[in-house]
C-alpha cells in the first residue's frame, strides 16, 4: 500500500508556519521543541557513538585516550615475568635466576659495556639524587624491567672506586657487612621474608654505616614485595622502564661499533621494533634481539628467523602469564579489563569481582565457599599481575566532568588478545563469560553497556549464530536503550568479517520488516549508522531510506540518527548530502519529513573546530564556506527546510543559534554572512532574514554586534545587485 501524498502532523511533529504580520518570530528559547531535534537525544546519540568508537578502538589495539579521554597524568604499575640483564647473548644464559656476574667485584669491562649500551629509565635521575642524599636506596621494579642495569649504572656514576655485588644470602639487619671505602654495593636478590622484616631503624643504621665509609648501596625488590610502610623514605618505585626501541638501537650500535645500519629501514624490522615497543619484552630479550640483528646485518642469519623467534617468544610469554601466573581473581580482573580497558577503576574492579564470583560458584557450587575476601588482593597487586597501569583521567557525568582513576593494559594488544585467548583455549568459560557480558550489556551506563556489546561482538565472530540467538537479538528486542546499544556494539566486529558481513546485512534487512517488533527495527536503523553502514554504505543507505518512510516516528528518528553518523564518516559526507536532497525533494511525505529532521539533526549534532575560530563553528556554515562541491547541496537543503511549514520555526531557531555563536566569535560573521546571502537567494526572499535578525537583536542580551555586521553584509550585497 502506498503512502497518502498529504502532509500529516503527528503528536511529535512541530507546529508552526510563516509568521503573521506583527507576530513575534520563534526563538531558540521556545519552550516546545520537536523530539527530532531535541538536544538531549542528540547528545545521547553522540555519547553513544563516542563510546562505540572507543570500544572498537580498544579491541583493535588502538591506544586508550585517542578518543574521548583526557589523560592528565599516569602512574605505571607494570609486571613482567623475566629477569633483566645487561648485555647481549654472550652473557644471557637464558636460565631463570641467571646473574650478570657472581658475587664480588663487577668487572670493569662489564661496567664499560653498560656505559656504552645503557638507556636510562625516566626515574634514573631521581635514583642518582636519592642515592647521593641518603646513601641507601630500595629500588622496587618488576622482573625484566632492567633494574640490575639501572642500579649498576647509578652506582658506577656515584662511586668512583668500583661496584660490588653482595651475596644474596646477606642479612641487612645484621649489619655484619665488610665495606670497602668509596665502593658501591648492589643486592639484587632479596628474599620476601627479609623484605617484610625490614624496619626504618635497621635501614637508618645501615645508611649511617655506608655514609661513614663513603659508600652507596641499592637493594632491588620485586614489584610484589611486601614491606613495612615506615621504610618509604628509602623506597623508590621504578615506574616506566627504559624505551625498548632505544635499547635495541643502543645495543646494536655497540655490537656493530658504529651507527645502526640500513637494516633498520627495512619494513619487517620496523614492524618487529613496533611490536617490541608495544609488548615490551624483558630487557635481556631486547639485548638478544640487538645481537640477532647484528648477525642479520653480517649475513649470518635471516631476518625471517628472527621475526619468527620473537613472535613465538611473545606468544609463549603471554600463555605463561595467563595460564600459570594468574589466580582466579586476577584472571577475572584481566578479562574485565579487556572489556572495559581505559575505564574508571571502580568499573573494572566491580566487573572483575562479579566475574570472579561466577567462576567461583561454578567451580565450588556451595555458596558458602565462593565468598570473596574483602581484603584479598590489593589494587596495586592486581594491576601489577595483570600487566596494567593506572592513570588520571576524566569522566562525563550528568553534572559535568569529574576526575577519576582509570586503568588500562600497558600493552594495547592485550584487550583483544585476552578475550580471544579465553575463547579459544577455555571452552568451559564460554557460558560464564557470555552470561556476564549479557548482564553488563543491560547496564544503564551507556559506556559500560556499549563496551560489553562490542566485546560480545568480538567473541561472536567465533560463533555468530549462537551469539545472535542468545545475546544480540534479545538485546535488540528488549526495547531498552542500553540493550539496544549493546546489540549495535555486538555487530561492529562481525560486519568486518568477509564471511559474516553479508549475513549481518541480511539480518538487519530482516529486522526492518514491518512484521518485526518495533524495538528491533529501531536497533537495525541505528546500527546502519555505525561501522556496519560505513563498511557497506550502499546497502546501509538503501535500508535507511526504507526506515525513513515508516509510519513509526521512533523508526524515522533512528533513520535520521543513522544517516547523521554516516555523514560524519570519512568519505561519505557528499554521499549523504546527495541522499538528503532526494529525501527532502521526495513526493513521499514521511520520507521528506525524515529528510528535514535529518538536516536539523546534522546541524545540531556537533560543531567543527577551525583554525581561525574561537569556538566550534556550525558544520553547515563551515562546510558551505570551505567546500565548493558541498555548498549547493547545503544551501538547497536549508532553503527547503525553511520553506517547509512544519519545520520552518526550528530552522530559524537553528540560524539564531549560529548568530549567537557569531556574537562570541567575530571570525564566524563573514562566513555566516555569505551563507545567509546564498540562502536568501535560494528562497527568493531578501526581507525575511533581516526581519529575523532585527528581532533577535532586540531581545534582552541579544546578539547585537553580530546582527549589525550581518545586516551590513546583506545590505551591501543587495546594493550590488
Amino acid at each position: 500500500m502506498s503512502e497518502p501524498n498529504t502532509e500529516t502532523t503527528t503528536a511529535d511533529d512541530r507546529v508552526g508556519g510563516q509568521p503573521a504580520d506583527g507576530a513575534d518570530p520563534p526563538t531558540a528559547h521556545a519552550e516546545h521543541r520537536g523530539h527530532a531535534t531535541d538536544q538531549d537525544l542528540l547528545n545521547e546519540s553522540r555519547t553513544a557513538a563516542d563510546a562505540l568508537s572507543n570500544a572498537v578502538d580498544s579491541l583493535w589495539g588502538m591506544s586508550v585516550g585517542a578518543r574521548g579521554l583526557s589523560i592528565t597524568a599516569h602512574t605505571v604499575i607494570v609486571g613482567d615475568a623475566s629477569v633483566g640483564t645487561l648485555v647481549g647473548r654472550d652473557n644471557l644464559g637464558g636460565a631463570p635466576g641467571h646473574r650478570i656476574v657472581p658475587s664480588g667485584p663487577v668487572p670493569a669491562v662489564l661496567l664499560e659495556q653498560l656505559d656504552n649500551t645503557f638507556v636510562p629509565p625516566k626515574v634514573f635521575e631521581e635514583m642518582r639524587r636519592r642515592l647521593r642524599d641518603q646513601s641507601l636506596l630500595l629500588l622496587r621494579a618488576p622482573l625484566g624491567w632492567g633494574r640490575t642495569a639501572a642500579a649498576l649504572r647509578a652506582l658506577a656514576e656515584e662511586c668512583t672506586a668500583g661496584v660490588h655485588k653482595l651475596n644474596p644470602d646477606v642479612q641487612l639487619r645484621s649489619l655484619e657487612i665488610e665495606f670497602t671505602p668509596k665502593f658501591g654495593y648492589l643486592l639484587e636478590s632479596f628474599g620476601a621474608e627479609q623484605a617484610s622484616n625490614l624496619r626504618t631503624f635497621h635501614l637508618e643504621q645501615l645508611s649511617q654505616m655506608l655514609t661513614e665509609y663513603g659508600c652507596r648501596m641499592i637493594v632491588v625488590l620485586d614489584s610484589t614485595a611486601q614491606i613495612s610502610a615506615d621504610v618509604d623514605q628509602f623506597l623508590l618505585d621504578g615506574g616506566e622502564p627504559a624505551d625498548a626501541t632505544q635499547l635495541v638501537h643502543s645495543h646494536l650500535r655497540w655490537h656493530l661499533a658504529t651507527r645502526p645500519p640500513d637494516l633498520l629501514k627495512r619494513a619487517e624490522v620496523g614492524q618487529l621494533l613496533t611490536d617490541v615497543a608495544q609488548n615490551r619484552p624483558p630487557t635481556r630479550d631486547l639485548a638478544l634481539l640487538a645481537a640477532e640483528l647484528a648477525d642479520v646485518s653480517a649475513g649470518r642469519i635471516d631476518i625471517v628467523d628472527v621475526v619468527n623467534r620473537h613472535s613465538a617468544a611473545a606468544d609463549g610469554r603471554f600463555r605463561q602469564w595467563f595460564d600459570d601466573e594468574l589466580d582466579v581473581e586476577t584472571r577475572a580482573f584481566a578479562i574485565a579489563l579487556a572489556v572495559f580497558n581505559g575505564m574508571p577503576l571502580h568499573v573494572v574492579s566491580d566487573a572483575g569481582r562479579a566475574l570472579a564470583q561466577l567462576i567461583a560458584h561454578e567451580e565450588e557450587p556451595d555458596e558458602n565457599k565462593h565468598s570473596r575476601s574483602v581484603f584479598g588482593s590489593r589494587s596495586t597487586q592486581l594491576l601489577s599481575a595483570s600487566h596494567a597501569e593506572s592513570y588520571r583521567s576524566t569522566e562525563e557525568t550528568t553534572y559535568g566532568q569529574i576526575p577519576v582513576q582509570a586503568v588500562k593494559f600497558a600493552d594495547d594488544s592485550y584487550p583483544r588478545r585476552v578475550l580471544e585467548y579465553v575463547w579459544q583455549e577455555y571452552h568451559a568459560a564460554h557460558h560464564l563469560v557470555r552470561d556476564w557480558l549479557r548482564d553488563y550489556g543491560s547496564n544503564p551506563n551507556l559506556t559500560v553497556c556499549t563496551r560489553a556489546g562490542v566485546a560480545a561482538g568480538l567473541l561472536s565472530t567465533f560463533e555468530f549464530e549462537h551469539a545472535r540467538k542468545l545475546m544480540i537479538e534479545p538485546w535488540a528486542t528488549s526495547g531498552e536503550r542500553h540493550d539496544r546499544l549493546a546489540a549495535i556494539g555486538a555487530l561492529q566486529f562481525p560486519c568486518l568479517q568477509p564471511e559474516l558481513a553479508p549475513l549481518v546485512v541480511r539480518m538487519l534487512a530482516a529486522w526492518l520488516r514491518r512484521d518485526q517488533p518495533l524495538p528491533r527495527r529501531v536497533a537495525a536503523a541505528e546500527a546502519l549508522g555505525s561501522t556496519v553502514g560505513q563498511a557497506m554504505p550502499d546497502s546501509a543507505i538503501t535500508l535507511l531510506r526504507r526506515a525513513a518512510r515508516s509510519s513509526e516516528s521512533p523508526l524515522r528518528k533512528a533513520a535520521s540518527f543513522g544517516l547523521v553518523q554516516l555523514f560524519w564518516s570519512a568519505g561519505l559526507t557528499r554521499r549523504v548530502l546527495s541522499e538528503l536532497r532526494k529525501w527532502t525533494g521526495s513526493n513521499r511525505p514521511r520520507l521528506r519529513d525524515t529528510g528535514f529532521r535529518c538536516v536539523l539533526d546534522l546541524s545540531l549534532y556537533k560543531g567543527v573546530d577551525t583554525p581561525q575560530g574561537m569556538r566550534e563553528w556550525p558544520v553547515m556554515v563551515w562546510l558551505a564556506d570551505a567546500a565548493d562541491d558541498h555548498r549547493d547541496d547545503i544551501i538547497t537543503l536549508f532553503a527547503r527546510l525553511i520553506e517547509a511549514p512544519i519545520h520552518m520555526p526550528a530552522a530559524y531557531e537553528e540560524i539564531q543559534r549560529w548568530v549567537e555563536i557569531a556574537e562570541k566569535d567575530p571570525q564566524l560573521r563573514r562566513p555566516l554572512g555569505r551563507f545567509l546571502i546564498s540562502l536568501g537567494q535560494a528562497i527568493q526572499d531578501t526581507e525575511i532574514l533581516p526581519y529575523y535578525l532585527h528581532a533577535w537583536a532586540e531581545e534582552p542580551n541579544g546578539p547585537r554586534r553580530a546582527v549589525n555586521e550581518l545586516l551590513t553584509t546583506l545590505d551591501s550585497k543587495e546594493k550590488t545587485v
